[in-house]
This record gives C-alpha cells, structure tokens and sequence, in this order.
C-alpha cells in the first residue's frame, strides 16, 4: 500500500564539542528563532535529549544545530524503502549532520531486529529511532535505542509500516554498519521441525465447507515433543471432541491464547508458568484426527479478533543480508562513477531513477548496502545509485584554463572563487559534474571550473 510521507518533526540529542567550537564564532552562527517553555516535560528519548542539551547549552539556535534538526526531518521525509534482511555500511561526516531513514513493512506475527557497530568502536552518540507510520502520513514514535546500547527489537501489537530512522552526534566521524532483520515472535511448536511440515494451512475448508480451519497442521511422528512457544501459564488442560488431548497457554504479555491439540500425551498441569521451549505434551492424533496420521494442530486466538493465522508468528524470515558489494574503504570519500548511471531520489532501491549520472561524475559515498550506493552529489542531494564507482587518484583528461578564469569552490554558478588563474595553464581533469570539471591543479587543491564551451 502506498503511504503518505510523513510530515512530523522530531526533535531530539551532547554538546561541549559543538560549544568549543562555537565559543569563539557565535556572531557569525545564524541564529533560528525558537520557542522554550521555562516548564517542560523531561525528553522522551536519547535523541530529544540531546537536542534540549544543545539548547541549554545555548547553542540550540546556532546554524549547525539547525542543519542537525533538518536532517532529522528530512530523513523522515525521505526514507529508503528496503525488505529486511538488510545491512548498510554508511558514514556520518563531522562536518555536515546528516541522517538516514529506512521504511519497512512489518507483517503481524513479525518483529523488527535493528543492531549497529560504530567505527571507531568507542563512538558514542549514535541515535536509532522507530516510528509507525500512517496513511495520513503522520508518525508515532515507538522505540529507540538506550544510552550504551547498540540493538533494539520491537515488536508491534498489529502490521503496518515502520521507519527506522539513525543518526550521529555533531562533530564526530563516525562510521556505522546498521543490520535490520525480521523474526518470528515465536518459537516453533513441534521439536527438529518448521513450516515446511505445515500441510494444512489457517482459513481451508472442514467439513464440506460448513467451517473453516482456525489454525496450521504440523505433522510429526507419533511422540515428538511439543513445545512452548513464548513464555506463559497454561490456562487449560483437557480432552475434547474435536480436538482430542489439548492443553491451551495464555500468553498475557501478547494478549493471546496459544491451542495445542490432538495430543498423544500431555505432559503439563493447568496454573503451570512454562517458558519458550518447555515440552507440554506429544505429537499424537487424537480427537477428531484419528484417521489422519499424527500432527499437532496449533491454533493462536486473541480476544476481541478471534481466531489469528499463526504462520506468520511462526515462520522464520531470512536472516543473511546480500553480500556488499562495494569496497568499504570507499565508504566516506568523494569519488567518481565508473560508468554511466542514474540516480534515484525518492527512496526506491531499484535501478530506474530520477537523473543521469555521465560516467566520472563527483560523488560522496555516504553509504553501502548490497549492489546501492546512497551518495551526496556535489550540490548536496542525497539519492541512490548502482553503478562501480572509484577514487579521484587518476586524471580522466585535461582541460585549458584561461587567465582570469574563476576557479570555484562547488560546481555552481556564482559559487565562492577558491582563487583565480594568473595566467593560461592546462590542468588535470579528475571529475565532473553537469557543467563543471573538477581539476587537480599541481600546485593547489582540487577546485572546479566550468567545461569549456
């Protein structure tokens, strides 16, 4: 389903770095015009609170604070949509605040597993943040990582869609490797076994159709052991009509009662505390299963639904991300396309884009998750590509420079002159950008001049 984006700003966030800093240039600081209550309610999160730090800091107007808040924003705006499992290797310059957003759908039955590592490996002050978001486009903030921890799993009450939204502390280099993978809420019921031994499935018909099937057969041999699928107490233990030896558990922190049925042997007794894994009875064929060979019947129910299909809380999503394949030493530095390419903006991983990229076009590999590259172009637009991409070590050509041509700092009209030439000289070419070269002069830094007409 094709969601609204979402329109919510969330603020959040350490700062002596950023007040060193500061201190001798707060004239030349913009200044944003902000409202603070003298009575607040305490942050919610790690990252509210490091924003409130920054404001008593005094520092919560100043123009790079403003940039950290837009990038949070923005990254909300703009998230990539992904299908877990996932992992990114991506880098957050001190320089310039930057965030990054992953939207993903959860199915019910599903949590969501987010883990990072940080390099250098002490780096604190990386903030990862879960939002439900609704059709209205809309957010509500869900989860968050504590101070000190590197994972996170959440599990929500109902399916829908979730960012995951990561970003790092001012005034640091940090290099993160985020993974995001799904996973079944619960364990499995019948012991060595999974969903390829389900061969009768929620919602098929019974008894020429008159009644439908309110749970997943799993078949095993006569006396394997069924287990405990999440922590519970066991609320029932019988021998019914239908359903032959059973032993029902209620599982109060889901708000579910788990069914186990045609039961060979029960193994529990009613007011039992049982944990994920515990054996409650054994695979059997009682009930009105006597003609069929043996299996359990398991069925999940929560009240005021009814009956819910159990196989996606049981089936257990791929937990190994594609292989990257980009050289993670390049993760961080400006380089160059290898070839031909097309960026994407709008967050869809996918090899159609928005814009054209010419081969040796100026990038920022900002990060890496599989055959993408998410980079910032010169211009500071953030987008997706797949294409090989290598350092700026090598010249691609030469181009003349006249005497008195401006050389640029950033490949726009109007931009700031690094410095004028003195006279005619020709010049390595490194890179380009639409209508700009980026030149390596010999005896200066690399700067950008227009391609000559």
């Amino acid at each position: 389903m094709a969601m609204a984006r979402p329109n919510q700003r969330i603020f959040g966030a350490s700062a002596m770095g950023l007040a060193l800093l500061c201190m001798g240039t707060l004239t030349s600081c913009e200044r944003i015009e902000a409202v603070i209550e003298d009575v607040r309610p305490a942050p919610a999160t790690p990252h509210e609170a490091y924003l409130v730090s920054l404001e008593e800091a005094g520092l919560g107007g100043t123009a790079l604070a403003a940039r950290w808040h837009e990038a949070a924003v923005g990254a909300l705006s703009s998230p990539v949509e992904l299908e877990p499992p996932f992992e990114e290797v991506a880098f957050y310059p001190a320089e310039e605040p930057t965030a990054a957003a992953y939207l993903i759908s959860i199915d019910q039955g599903q949590s969501i597993q987010v883990s990072y590592s940080t390099e250098p490996f002490g780096a604190s002050g990386v903030f990862v943040d879960v939002f439900r978001l609704s059709a209205d486009g809309s957010t509500d903030h869900v989860a968050y990582t504590h101070e000190g921890d590197r994972a996170l799993e959440f599990e929500p009450s109902s399916e829908g869609d979730f960012l995951i939204r990561v970003q790092a502390e001012l005034l640091q280099d940090v290099r993160v490797t985020l993974r995001i993978v799904k996973a079944a809420v619960l364990a499995f019921p019948v012991l060595d076994h999974d969903t390829g031994d389900i061969q009768s499935f929620f919602g098929a018909s019974r008894d020429a159709g008159r009644r439908s099937h309110h749970g997943v057969d799993i078949f095993a041999p006569r006396g394997t052991p069924v287990l405990a699928v999440s922590e519970g107490v066991v609320s029932r233990v019988g021998d019914q009509r239908l359903g032959g030896k059973v032993v029902w558990v209620r599982d109060n922190a889901r708000g579910t009662s788990q069914y186990y049925a045609h039961l060979d042997e029960q193994l529990v007794e009613r007011g039992r505390r049982v944990q994920a894994g515990d054996t409650l009875g054994l695979v059997g064929n009682t009930g009105n299963a006597r003609t069929t060979p043996p299996h359990l019947h398991f069925g999940l129910y929560r009240r005021g639904e009814g009956p819910l299909d159990p196989f996606g809380f049981l089936d257990e999503p791929p937990d190994t991300p594609p292989p990257l394949r980009a050289d993670p030493s390049l993760i961080g530095e400006w380089v160059r396309t290898r070839a031909d390419a097309r960026v994407a903006f709008d967050g869809q991983r996918t090899t159609d884009g928005d814009e054209e990229l010419a081969r040796y076009s100026v990038l920022r590999l900002l990060g890496a998750a599989g055959r993408d590259l998410r980079v910032r172009l010169p211009d500071g637009r953030v987008g997706l590509v797949r294409t090989g991409v290598e350092l700026l070590d090598t010249p691609i050509d030469e181009t003349v420079v006249a005497a008195g041509e401006a050389i640029l700092s950033s490949p726009e009209r109007g931009a700031p002159r690094r410095t004028t030439a003195e006279s005619r000289s020709t010049v390595a070419v490194v890179g380009r950008f639409s209508d700009f070269l980026l030149v390596s002069p010999a005896n200066g830094p690399r700067a950008w001049v227009e391609v000559p007409r």
